[in-house]
Protein backbone atom coordinates (compact mmCIF):
# COMPACT_ATOMS: atom_id res chain seq x y z
CA UNK A 1 0.00 0.00 0.00
CA UNK A 2 2.45 2.43 0.83
CA UNK A 3 4.52 2.01 -2.58
CA UNK A 4 1.40 3.30 -4.17
CA UNK A 5 1.78 6.33 -2.34
CA UNK A 6 4.36 8.03 -4.59
CA UNK A 7 2.98 7.00 -8.30
CA UNK A 8 -0.18 8.37 -7.02
CA UNK A 9 1.76 11.29 -5.92
CA UNK A 10 3.09 11.94 -9.22
CA UNK A 11 1.01 10.94 -11.72
CA UNK A 12 -1.75 12.95 -9.81
CA UNK A 13 0.02 15.68 -8.00
CA UNK A 14 -2.14 18.39 -9.66
CA UNK A 15 -5.04 16.81 -8.76
CA UNK A 16 -7.08 19.33 -6.29
CA UNK A 17 -9.97 19.29 -5.00
CA UNK A 18 -12.44 21.87 -3.38
CA UNK A 19 -15.78 21.89 -1.87
CA UNK A 20 -18.50 24.11 -2.78
CA UNK A 21 -22.20 24.03 -2.82
CA UNK A 22 -21.26 19.90 -1.59
CA UNK A 23 -19.54 19.59 -5.02
CA UNK A 24 -15.80 18.84 -5.67
CA UNK A 25 -14.19 20.59 -8.03
CA UNK A 26 -11.29 18.82 -9.54
CA UNK A 27 -8.33 20.78 -11.04
CA UNK A 28 -7.29 19.93 -14.32
CA UNK A 29 -3.33 18.72 -14.02
CA UNK A 30 -2.91 19.60 -17.91
CA UNK A 31 -4.04 23.29 -17.43
CA UNK A 32 -0.83 25.15 -15.83
CA UNK A 33 1.14 28.09 -17.22
CA UNK A 34 3.44 26.13 -19.33
CA UNK A 35 0.46 23.76 -20.24
CA UNK A 36 1.00 24.81 -24.61
CA UNK A 37 4.53 24.21 -24.31
CA UNK A 38 5.42 21.80 -26.23
CA UNK A 39 8.10 19.44 -24.62
CA UNK A 40 10.90 18.07 -27.00
CA UNK A 41 13.94 16.17 -25.62
CA UNK A 42 16.49 19.09 -26.67
CA UNK A 43 15.05 20.36 -23.35
CA UNK A 44 17.42 18.09 -22.16
CA UNK A 45 20.67 20.27 -23.47
CA UNK A 46 20.33 22.92 -21.30
CA UNK A 47 19.98 21.06 -18.46
CA UNK A 48 23.23 20.44 -16.28
CA UNK A 49 23.57 16.79 -15.92
CA UNK A 50 22.42 16.14 -12.50
CA UNK A 51 18.90 17.21 -13.42
CA UNK A 52 16.86 16.61 -16.39
CA UNK A 53 13.64 18.39 -18.20
CA UNK A 54 10.50 16.43 -18.01
CA UNK A 55 7.12 17.04 -19.60
CA UNK A 56 5.64 18.71 -16.66
CA UNK A 57 8.85 19.24 -14.21
CA UNK A 58 12.42 18.62 -13.36
CA UNK A 59 13.83 15.71 -11.88
CA UNK A 60 17.34 16.76 -10.17
CA UNK A 61 19.62 15.22 -7.46
CA UNK A 62 20.11 17.08 -4.50
CA UNK A 63 21.63 16.97 -0.94
CA UNK A 64 18.70 16.47 1.94
CA UNK A 65 17.49 19.96 3.06
CA UNK A 66 19.03 19.11 6.41
CA UNK A 67 21.56 16.31 7.02
CA UNK A 68 24.85 15.62 8.35
CA UNK A 69 25.96 13.62 5.48
CA UNK A 70 27.03 14.30 1.70
CA UNK A 71 23.98 11.77 0.44
CA UNK A 72 22.13 12.45 -2.86
CA UNK A 73 18.83 12.13 -2.99
CA UNK A 74 16.60 12.18 -6.37
CA UNK A 75 13.78 15.12 -6.40
CA UNK A 76 11.08 15.85 -8.84
CA UNK A 77 9.82 19.57 -9.17
CA UNK A 78 6.13 19.70 -10.10
CA UNK A 79 5.64 22.70 -11.92
CA UNK A 80 1.82 22.29 -11.76
CA UNK A 81 1.85 22.87 -8.06
CA UNK A 82 5.54 24.87 -7.69
CA UNK A 83 6.72 22.38 -5.33
CA UNK A 84 9.25 19.53 -5.03
CA UNK A 85 8.95 15.97 -3.87
CA UNK A 86 11.69 13.48 -2.94
CA UNK A 87 11.08 10.11 -4.99
CA UNK A 88 10.37 8.24 -1.95
CA UNK A 89 7.24 6.01 -1.18
CA UNK A 90 7.92 5.45 3.04
CA UNK A 91 5.35 7.53 4.10
CA UNK A 92 7.53 8.25 7.71
CA UNK A 93 10.54 8.54 5.77
CA UNK A 94 13.07 11.88 6.35
CA UNK A 95 14.72 11.43 3.37
CA UNK A 96 18.18 12.06 4.61
CA UNK A 97 19.61 8.58 4.73
CA UNK A 98 21.01 5.68 2.48
CA UNK A 99 17.48 4.09 3.55
CA UNK A 100 15.44 6.30 1.66
CA UNK A 101 13.94 5.02 -1.77
CA UNK A 102 15.53 8.47 -3.45
CA UNK A 103 18.67 7.94 -1.93
CA UNK A 104 21.11 7.49 -4.64
CA UNK A 105 24.76 6.61 -4.29
CA UNK A 106 28.05 7.49 -6.30
CA UNK A 107 27.84 3.50 -7.66
CA UNK A 108 24.23 3.58 -8.22
CA UNK A 109 24.23 7.05 -10.14
CA UNK A 110 27.73 7.80 -12.06
CA UNK A 111 28.97 11.22 -12.01
CA UNK A 112 24.99 12.17 -10.41
CA UNK A 113 24.11 11.82 -14.14
CA UNK A 114 20.81 11.26 -15.20
CA UNK A 115 18.98 11.76 -18.17
CA UNK A 116 14.64 11.37 -18.87
CA UNK A 117 13.55 9.71 -21.57
CA UNK A 118 9.71 8.69 -23.19
CA UNK A 119 8.91 8.83 -19.44
CA UNK A 120 11.39 6.73 -17.69
CA UNK A 121 15.17 8.13 -15.69
CA UNK A 122 17.74 6.78 -16.62
CA UNK A 123 21.32 6.55 -15.62
CA UNK A 124 24.61 4.59 -15.40
CA UNK A 125 25.56 1.96 -12.17
CA UNK A 126 29.59 1.04 -11.95
CA UNK A 127 29.65 -2.44 -10.77
CA UNK A 128 33.15 -3.76 -10.24
CA UNK A 129 33.19 -5.70 -13.74
CA UNK A 130 31.34 -2.99 -15.81
CA UNK A 131 28.87 -0.24 -16.47
CA UNK A 132 25.14 -0.81 -17.00
CA UNK A 133 22.55 1.51 -18.22
CA UNK A 134 19.55 1.29 -15.74
CA UNK A 135 16.00 3.23 -15.79
CA UNK A 136 13.38 3.47 -13.77
CA UNK A 137 9.41 4.92 -13.83
CA UNK A 138 8.24 8.40 -13.11
CA UNK A 139 8.97 7.60 -9.55
CA UNK A 140 11.98 5.94 -9.36
CA UNK A 141 10.45 2.44 -8.83
CA UNK A 142 10.48 -0.04 -11.67
CA UNK A 143 14.00 -0.43 -12.30
CA UNK A 144 15.40 -1.79 -15.21
CA UNK A 145 18.65 -3.20 -16.33
CA UNK A 146 18.32 -1.81 -19.63
CA UNK A 147 22.09 -3.01 -21.35
CA UNK A 148 25.58 -3.20 -20.46
CA UNK A 149 27.83 -0.26 -21.68
CA UNK A 150 31.07 -1.33 -21.31
CA UNK A 151 32.82 -2.81 -24.03
CA UNK A 152 35.94 -5.21 -23.91
CA UNK A 153 36.97 -4.09 -20.48
CA UNK A 154 36.28 -0.23 -20.85
CA UNK A 155 34.81 1.73 -18.71
CA UNK A 156 33.26 5.04 -18.44
CA UNK A 157 35.43 7.75 -16.48
CA UNK A 158 34.38 8.45 -12.68
CA UNK A 159 36.05 11.58 -12.37
CA UNK A 160 34.34 14.18 -14.66
CA UNK A 161 33.41 16.23 -12.24
CA UNK A 162 30.39 18.76 -14.07
CA UNK A 163 31.92 17.55 -17.81
CA UNK A 164 29.50 15.60 -19.73
CA UNK A 165 30.60 12.09 -20.57
CA UNK A 166 27.21 10.77 -22.22
CA UNK A 167 24.21 12.34 -23.76
CA UNK A 168 21.07 11.21 -25.54
CA UNK A 169 19.96 12.09 -28.58
CA UNK A 170 17.02 11.00 -31.00
CA UNK A 171 16.41 8.07 -28.63
CA UNK A 172 20.21 7.05 -28.51
CA UNK A 173 22.75 7.28 -25.71
CA UNK A 174 25.80 8.53 -26.83
CA UNK A 175 28.74 7.91 -24.37
CA UNK A 176 32.39 7.48 -24.01
CA UNK A 177 34.45 4.18 -22.72
CA UNK A 178 38.38 4.55 -21.99
CA UNK A 179 41.19 2.28 -21.31
CA UNK A 180 44.78 2.47 -21.35
CA UNK A 181 44.79 1.22 -25.51
CA UNK A 182 42.06 4.38 -25.93
CA UNK A 183 38.57 5.71 -25.83
CA UNK A 184 35.85 4.59 -27.72
CA UNK A 185 32.34 6.60 -28.73
CA UNK A 186 29.69 4.33 -28.31
CA UNK A 187 25.97 4.81 -28.73
CA UNK A 188 23.07 2.40 -27.28
CA UNK A 189 19.75 2.53 -28.34
CA UNK A 190 17.02 3.06 -25.61
CA UNK A 191 14.46 1.95 -27.69
CA UNK A 192 15.29 -1.39 -28.02
CA UNK A 193 17.63 -4.69 -26.13
CA UNK A 194 20.37 -4.25 -28.90
CA UNK A 195 24.28 -3.84 -27.65
CA UNK A 196 25.88 -0.73 -28.17
CA UNK A 197 27.20 0.41 -31.37
CA UNK A 198 31.18 1.40 -31.36
CA UNK A 199 30.77 4.83 -33.22
CA UNK A 200 34.40 5.72 -33.62
CA UNK A 201 37.76 4.53 -31.80
CA UNK A 202 40.20 6.96 -30.92
CA UNK A 203 43.80 6.34 -30.31
CA UNK A 204 45.79 6.22 -26.85
CA UNK A 205 47.77 9.87 -26.02
CA UNK A 206 51.44 9.66 -25.47
CA UNK A 207 52.85 7.82 -22.59
CA UNK A 208 55.48 9.87 -20.89
CA UNK A 209 56.33 7.17 -19.04
CA UNK A 210 55.02 6.54 -15.07
CA UNK A 211 56.96 9.71 -13.34
CA UNK A 212 54.99 11.46 -16.29
CA UNK A 213 50.48 12.46 -15.81
CA UNK A 214 49.35 12.48 -19.11
CA UNK A 215 46.42 14.64 -20.34
CA UNK A 216 43.61 12.42 -21.58
CA UNK A 217 39.95 14.35 -21.16
CA UNK A 218 37.42 14.50 -23.56
CA UNK A 219 33.51 15.94 -23.36
CA UNK A 220 30.13 15.50 -24.95
CA UNK A 221 27.85 18.24 -26.08
CA UNK A 222 24.41 17.57 -27.72
CA UNK A 223 22.26 20.12 -29.35
CA UNK A 224 19.47 19.60 -32.01
CA UNK A 225 20.71 16.14 -33.74
CA UNK A 226 24.33 16.98 -33.57
CA UNK A 227 27.19 15.93 -30.72
CA UNK A 228 30.15 17.26 -30.33
CA UNK A 229 33.17 16.30 -28.81
CA UNK A 230 36.21 17.91 -27.58
CA UNK A 231 39.36 16.43 -26.54
CA UNK A 232 42.71 17.61 -25.08
CA UNK A 233 45.42 15.16 -24.98
CA UNK A 234 49.06 14.92 -24.29
CA UNK A 235 51.06 14.13 -27.53
CA UNK A 236 54.43 14.93 -25.52
CA UNK A 237 55.99 15.84 -22.54
CA UNK A 238 55.74 19.75 -23.47
CA UNK A 239 52.39 19.67 -25.84
CA UNK A 240 49.00 18.92 -25.81
CA UNK A 241 46.64 18.61 -29.11
CA UNK A 242 43.05 20.08 -28.60
CA UNK A 243 39.97 18.27 -31.32
CA UNK A 244 36.63 19.51 -31.93
CA UNK A 245 34.83 17.01 -33.84
CA UNK A 246 30.86 17.01 -34.42
CA UNK A 247 28.62 13.63 -34.70
CA UNK A 248 25.84 14.10 -37.72
CA UNK A 249 23.46 11.27 -35.30
CA UNK A 250 21.27 11.32 -38.72
CA UNK A 251 23.79 10.52 -41.02
CA UNK A 252 26.38 8.87 -39.32
CA UNK A 253 29.19 11.53 -40.06
CA UNK A 254 31.61 13.08 -38.03
CA UNK A 255 33.51 16.22 -39.34
CA UNK A 256 37.08 17.63 -37.87
CA UNK A 257 36.76 21.32 -37.50
CA UNK A 258 39.52 21.76 -35.53
CA UNK A 259 42.96 19.41 -34.75
CA UNK A 260 45.97 21.70 -33.24
CA UNK A 261 48.75 21.75 -31.34
CA UNK A 262 49.26 23.98 -27.55
CA UNK A 263 51.57 26.03 -29.61
CA UNK A 264 49.35 27.14 -32.25
CA UNK A 265 47.90 30.86 -32.44
CA UNK A 266 44.44 29.68 -32.44
CA UNK A 267 45.51 27.62 -29.74
CA UNK A 268 46.96 30.72 -27.70
CA UNK A 269 44.69 32.85 -28.64
CA UNK A 270 41.38 30.98 -27.75
CA UNK A 271 42.89 29.26 -24.89
CA UNK A 272 41.99 25.81 -26.17
CA UNK A 273 43.54 24.14 -22.96
CA UNK A 274 39.94 24.92 -21.29
CA UNK A 275 37.82 24.00 -23.98
CA UNK A 276 36.67 20.69 -22.10
CA UNK A 277 35.28 21.87 -18.87
CA UNK A 278 31.62 22.64 -18.10
CA UNK A 279 31.84 26.31 -19.30
CA UNK A 280 31.72 25.04 -23.07
CA UNK A 281 28.18 25.57 -25.25
CA UNK A 282 27.01 25.34 -28.55
CA UNK A 283 24.14 26.34 -30.72
CA UNK A 284 22.74 24.79 -33.81
CA UNK A 285 25.00 26.70 -36.23
CA UNK A 286 27.72 25.47 -35.01
CA UNK A 287 29.19 27.93 -33.05
CA UNK A 288 31.25 27.23 -29.78
CA UNK A 289 30.95 29.20 -26.84
CA UNK A 290 33.33 29.56 -24.25
CA UNK A 291 35.12 31.64 -21.38
CA UNK A 292 38.27 33.33 -21.80
CA UNK A 293 40.18 35.83 -19.84
CA UNK A 294 43.00 38.54 -19.85
CA UNK A 295 45.17 40.86 -17.57
CA UNK A 296 42.42 42.76 -17.37
CA UNK A 297 38.91 41.06 -18.06
CA UNK A 298 36.74 38.45 -18.54
CA UNK A 299 34.86 37.35 -21.97
CA UNK A 300 32.18 35.60 -23.69
CA UNK A 301 33.54 34.36 -27.21
CA UNK A 302 31.63 32.74 -29.80
CA UNK A 303 33.66 30.65 -32.45
CA UNK A 304 32.30 29.54 -35.57
CA UNK A 305 33.47 26.05 -35.99
CA UNK A 306 33.80 26.04 -39.98
CA UNK A 307 35.65 29.67 -40.45
CA UNK A 308 37.46 29.56 -36.89
CA UNK A 309 36.61 33.19 -36.81
CA UNK A 310 36.23 34.43 -32.92
CA UNK A 311 34.27 37.07 -31.68
CA UNK A 312 33.58 38.63 -28.70
CA UNK A 313 30.11 38.40 -27.47
CA UNK A 314 29.88 39.45 -23.63
CA UNK A 315 33.15 41.28 -21.42
CA UNK A 316 33.30 42.21 -18.17
CA UNK A 317 36.18 44.22 -16.99
CA UNK A 318 39.12 44.14 -14.37
CA UNK A 319 37.57 40.51 -14.15
CA UNK A 320 40.98 38.11 -14.72
CA UNK A 321 40.16 35.21 -12.36
CA UNK A 322 38.31 31.89 -13.62
CA UNK A 323 37.73 31.47 -10.55
CA UNK A 324 35.41 33.84 -9.77
CA UNK A 325 33.80 34.12 -13.07
CA UNK A 326 31.77 30.90 -14.06
CA UNK A 327 29.93 30.71 -17.70
CA UNK A 328 26.98 28.88 -15.69
CA UNK A 329 24.20 27.89 -18.10
CA UNK A 330 23.08 28.48 -21.46
CA UNK A 331 19.31 27.76 -22.46
CA UNK A 332 19.28 28.01 -26.10
CA UNK A 333 18.19 31.56 -25.74
CA UNK A 334 20.21 33.34 -22.77
CA UNK A 335 23.64 33.24 -21.67
CA UNK A 336 23.60 32.93 -17.41
CA UNK A 337 27.15 34.32 -16.59
CA UNK A 338 28.23 33.99 -12.66
CA UNK A 339 30.05 36.70 -11.39
CA UNK A 340 31.32 36.74 -7.51
CA UNK A 341 33.72 38.80 -5.57
CA UNK A 342 37.00 38.15 -6.12
CA UNK A 343 38.66 36.70 -2.85
CA UNK A 344 42.13 36.67 -4.05
CA UNK A 345 42.15 40.01 -3.64
CA UNK A 346 42.15 39.88 0.20
CA UNK A 347 39.01 40.94 1.71
CA UNK A 348 40.07 44.46 2.42
CA UNK A 349 39.88 45.15 -1.26
CA UNK A 350 36.47 43.57 -2.14
CA UNK A 351 33.97 46.73 -2.41
CA UNK A 352 30.55 47.40 -2.28
CA UNK A 353 30.66 47.09 -6.18
CA UNK A 354 31.58 43.52 -5.97
CA UNK A 355 28.96 40.99 -5.68
CA UNK A 356 27.39 38.02 -6.20
CA UNK A 357 25.43 38.50 -9.51
CA UNK A 358 24.26 36.25 -12.47
CA UNK A 359 23.89 38.55 -16.03
CA UNK A 360 21.44 36.97 -18.09
CA UNK A 361 22.31 37.55 -21.84
CA UNK A 362 21.38 37.03 -24.70
CA UNK A 363 23.39 35.57 -28.03
CA UNK A 364 24.78 39.41 -29.01
CA UNK A 365 25.64 40.18 -25.87
CA UNK A 366 22.79 42.42 -24.75
CA UNK A 367 22.11 42.16 -20.86
CA UNK A 368 18.51 41.30 -20.70
CA UNK A 369 18.41 41.00 -16.84
CA UNK A 370 20.42 40.80 -13.36
CA UNK A 371 20.09 38.28 -10.68
CA UNK A 372 21.91 39.25 -7.35
CA UNK A 373 22.14 36.92 -4.36
CA UNK A 374 22.62 39.23 -1.56
CA UNK A 375 24.37 37.93 1.30
CA UNK A 376 23.68 38.65 5.20
CA UNK A 377 27.46 38.90 5.49
CA UNK A 378 29.02 41.41 3.17
CA UNK A 379 32.21 40.13 1.08
CA UNK A 380 31.98 36.87 0.65
CA UNK A 381 30.98 34.52 -2.03
CA UNK A 382 27.36 32.88 -2.51
CA UNK A 383 27.58 29.26 -3.00
CA UNK A 384 24.47 28.94 -5.43
CA UNK A 385 24.10 25.75 -8.17
CA UNK A 386 22.59 26.98 -11.35
CA UNK A 387 21.32 23.47 -12.23
CA UNK A 388 20.08 24.98 -15.98
CA UNK A 389 16.66 24.74 -17.25
CA UNK A 390 14.52 24.85 -20.63
CA UNK A 391 12.73 28.00 -21.69
CA UNK A 392 10.37 27.39 -18.62
CA UNK A 393 12.34 27.57 -15.75
CA UNK A 394 15.76 28.38 -13.76
CA UNK A 395 16.46 25.45 -11.47
CA UNK A 396 18.91 26.75 -8.78
CA UNK A 397 20.18 24.14 -5.46
CA UNK A 398 22.15 26.34 -2.41
CA UNK A 399 23.42 25.10 0.74
CA UNK A 400 24.28 28.84 1.62
CA UNK A 401 21.63 29.93 4.34
CA UNK A 402 23.34 33.21 4.22
CA UNK A 403 21.34 34.20 1.10
CA UNK A 404 18.47 36.50 1.63
CA UNK A 405 16.90 35.44 -1.86
CA UNK A 406 16.61 31.51 -0.20
CA UNK A 407 16.00 31.95 3.25
CA UNK A 408 15.16 28.20 5.24
CA UNK A 409 11.36 28.09 6.70
CA UNK A 410 11.68 27.33 10.60
CA UNK A 411 10.76 24.53 10.17
CA UNK A 412 13.93 23.48 8.43
CA UNK A 413 15.97 25.93 10.81
CA UNK A 414 14.11 24.52 13.87
CA UNK A 415 15.37 21.09 12.53
CA UNK A 416 19.23 22.33 12.04
CA UNK A 417 19.54 23.51 15.19
CA UNK A 418 17.98 20.19 16.84
CA UNK A 419 20.63 18.56 15.31
CA UNK A 420 23.90 20.93 15.86
CA UNK A 421 22.55 20.79 19.33
CA UNK A 422 22.77 16.62 19.14
CA UNK A 423 25.93 16.81 17.48
CA UNK A 424 28.05 18.42 20.59
CA UNK A 425 31.37 18.49 19.86
CA UNK A 426 31.70 15.62 17.28
CA UNK A 427 33.82 16.89 14.24
CA UNK A 428 30.94 17.18 11.56
CA UNK A 429 29.20 19.62 9.71
CA UNK A 430 25.50 20.16 9.28
CA UNK A 431 24.00 21.43 6.05
CA UNK A 432 20.74 23.06 4.71
CA UNK A 433 20.22 22.68 0.99
CA UNK A 434 17.80 24.42 -0.29
CA UNK A 435 15.94 25.02 -3.97
CA UNK A 436 13.97 27.16 -6.03
CA UNK A 437 13.01 27.96 -9.43
CA UNK A 438 12.08 31.48 -11.24
CA UNK A 439 10.03 32.00 -14.02
CA UNK A 440 11.92 32.68 -17.05
CA UNK A 441 8.75 34.67 -18.80
CA UNK A 442 9.74 37.20 -16.01
CA UNK A 443 13.51 37.98 -17.46
CA UNK A 444 13.27 41.78 -18.39
CA UNK A 445 9.89 42.56 -17.12
CA UNK A 446 11.45 44.37 -13.63
CA UNK A 447 9.05 41.56 -11.38
CA UNK A 448 11.00 38.59 -10.94
CA UNK A 449 10.43 36.47 -7.64
CA UNK A 450 12.16 33.28 -6.58
CA UNK A 451 10.02 30.36 -6.28
CA UNK A 452 11.14 28.58 -3.22
CA UNK A 453 10.45 24.93 -3.60
CA UNK A 454 12.58 22.96 -0.96
CA UNK A 455 10.75 19.81 0.04
CA UNK A 456 9.60 20.01 3.84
Amino acid sequence: MKKAVLAILIAGMAVLTACSNNNTVKKDDNVYKYSDYEYKDEAQFYMKKNAAAAEKGYYYLSNSPVSGENYKFMYYYDMINNNSVALCSKVDCAHDDAECEAYLSDYECLGSAVWYYDGRIYMIEKTKEKDILVSYDKTLRDKKTEKTLSIDGMSISSAWGEIKYADVVNGYMYYLLYSDSGMLMCKANLDNSSEPEIVKKYNAPFSGGTDFIVTDLASLNAIDNKIYINRRMSISLEAEEYIVECLDTDTGNIDCFIDITSDDELSEKAESKYWVTSELFYDKDDNMYFAGVDSSAWCLYRMNLKTQEISEVFKLDNKSNRNYTKLAGYDGQYFYVFDKPDLSKGKKNITTDDKNIVYIVDTNGEIKDTLEFNKDRTKMIADVDILGGDRRYLLVTTTDTDIQQFKASSGLMDKYEKMVKELGNKPKIIKVCLSAVLDKADIGTGNKEWIQITPE
